[in-house]
């Protein structure tokens, strides 16, 4: 895993969701660091696309952008339910990855649109 073990010790809903976001955001920041070390293979293994140069460089800004914002909390729900059955979960990567693909997927979009 990517994070250790991590403590939600708010007992009020509004700060453990301010402190629950805050852990999915370490998380998430660490995935598209990751990504971003070998981008052009990780285009080609989800995507079966290879960006040139440029279109790597736009990429890669967008997906670092998901870093200066707080994690879109849809794409959590089923974390944040299995939260509230349990005291500990086990973060799953599939959760985090719809949301940098989804970014990824609309600058594709955006790409392939101004070439057309």
């Amino acid at each position: 895993g990517l994070i250790w073990a991590r403590v939600v010790r708010a007992r009020e809903a509004n700060i453990q969701l301010f402190q629950i976001r805050a852990i999915f955001n370490q998380h998430r920041d660490a995935l598209v660091n990751r990504i971003l070390t070998d981008l052009g293979t990780y285009m080609e293994f989800k995507f079966r696309f290879q960006p040139n140069r440029d279109e790597l460089m736009e990429i890669a800004q967008k997906i670092d952008q998901l870093k200066s914002k707080d994690v879109d909390m849809e794409y959590y729900q089923p974390l944040l339910k299995e939260l509230k059955r349990k005291d500990e979960i086990k973060i799953k990567n599939d959760y985090f990855f719809l949301e940098i693909d989804e970014s990824i997927r609309m600058n594709l979009t955006t790409q392939l649109h101004f070439a057309a």
